[in-house]
């Protein structure tokens, strides 16, 4: 029998043995994700309100205050996520240059709008390479021979 009551038995490991060490490492976090803001990202939560950037991409007034003082989470997801649904809805892309296809009448769709230039209706099917100008529209460059550059502009609709 124990002489007192608070001397309770050791666990039966054997890191509990006398001179005992236990082989198994702890498990870190790993991160999940990019280990740091996206540029493109830290720019639009910069150049807009905490209010606007919030209803933008449907996270918390604090998430927003924490990115504008350079504050990047261990696990990013659920930014990454708002972030790329945001692109997505709006039609920002990352690169200079985006693949498009010419669709019949000489159209090529971007950002929910339809863009056409003088020769491309005979090229329907074809892929281009598009990027924005110095002005803010579009210039498509053609993949196939012969090589063009077009300037687009909007397609109107008629009623």
């Amino acid at each position: 029998m124990n002489a007192s009551m608070n001397d309770l038995a050791g666990g039966t490991s054997r890191s509990s043995a006398p001179a005992g060490t236990c082989a198994y490492p702890a498990i870190e976090n790993g991160l999940c994700g990019l280990q740091s803001a996206p540029a493109d990202l830290l720019h639009f939560v910069g150049a807009l309100s905490v209010a606007d950037a919030v209803r933008a991409l449907g996270l918390a007034t604090g998430t927003i205050h924490r990115l504008r003082h350079g504050y990047w989470p261990g696990d990013p997801r659920k930014i990454i996520k708002a972030w790329d649904r945001y692109k997505g809805r709006h039609g920002i892309v990352s690169s200079s240059w985006f693949i498009r296809r010419v669709r019949p009448g000489g159209l090529v769709r971007h950002a929910g709008r339809d863009y056409t230039a003088t020769e491309l209706a005979a090229r329907t099917g074809q892929l281009l390479a598009v990027a924005r100008d110095a002005a803010g529209g579009l210039l498509a460059q053609t993949l196939e021979l012969p090589a063009q550059r077009l300037p687009l502009t909007k397609k109107r609709h008629e009623p």
